[in-house]
């Protein structure tokens, strides 16, 4: 069953875009990784969601696990205000965009 974690913060958003462009550009399509995104709240400036989407639970755990995201979570503590909220989702179904 496909995981997504989504990481809900307060930021500004070059610093965290940069942050999230770092990530893309490194090793981040570690085994099992899919894909993420970065979504703005229209009605909450400074909020956002990072949403990284993985095959499985058990490979998020797996990269969850790796020195290079314990570092990169690190980073983002830094960057934003306050405490991250991490919410886990199991993907159900997809709808929309080709998918299946």
């Amino acid at each position: 069953m496909q995981f997504t974690q989504h990481i809900v913060v307060y930021a500004d958003e070059v610093a965290l875009l940069g942050l999230l462009r770092e990530w893309e550009a490194s090793d981040a399509g570690v085994d099992g990784y899919v894909g993420g995104r970065l979504l703005r709240f229209r009605d909450k400036p400074g909020r956002y969601v990072i949403q990284a989407d993985f095959e499985s639970w058990d490979a998020a755990q797996v990269n969850n696990d790796r020195p290079e995201t314990q570092a990169w979570a690190a980073r983002l503590n830094e960057i934003i205000q306050g405490e991250p909220k991490y919410e886990n989702l199991d993907v159900i179904a997809d709808f929309g965009s080709g998918a299946s």
